[in-house]
């Protein structure tokens, strides 16, 4: 095998593994958590009436990492959203902006009781605290991000 092939090989294995660890990390704490272990939720759903801005750095794989900032809205007319996120990187910024429709229910990360607002078009989904802070997590109520990242309410 030539230092070519395996220096190629070597971040494949890397990475697989890695997918393979986290994947028995979130199996084993979403198998463990029973719904006699949930916490009880206090948090009630967003008003009808609201408006509210988050912002925070995400990690990023591929780059230096993800400014975002988040606007939600409610009012007689529906439920709107406005995302900005800026991919930062060494030789130049990229940023994407989308905007729709948000709803929110209840639900939980591992053992927290929370809120899940769901951003329609993009299909993205955002665990709201107790504390106000938003953290992404995937359609099956896991979070994305190992190390808790979180947008945080302005």
């Amino acid at each position: 095998m030539s230092t070519r092939a395996r220096h190629l090989s070597f971040p494949c294995a890397a990475l697989l593994l890695c997918s393979a660890l986290l994947s028995v990390g979130c199996s084993r704490s979403s198998e463990s958590s029973s719904p006699a272990q949930v916490s009880e939720s206090t948090l009630a759903l967003l008003p009808e009436d609201f408006e509210g801005e988050w912002q925070g750095l995400l990690p990023c794989v591929d780059c230096q990492g993800i400014d975002v900032q988040l606007r939600l809205s409610r009012d007689a007319d529906g439920a709107q959203f406005a995302l900005e996120e800026r991919y930062l990187g060494d030789a130049a910024s990229v940023d994407y902006r989308s905007e729709g429709t948000w709803s929110e229910e209840a639900c939980t990360l591992g053992d927290e009781a929370g809120a899940c607002i769901t951003l329609e078009e993009p299909g993205l989904r955002w665990f709201r605290r107790e504390d106000g802070s938003l953290e992404a997590v995937s359609a099956e109520g896991l979070s994305l991000d190992p190390s808790g990242a979180r947008l945080q309410r302005r």
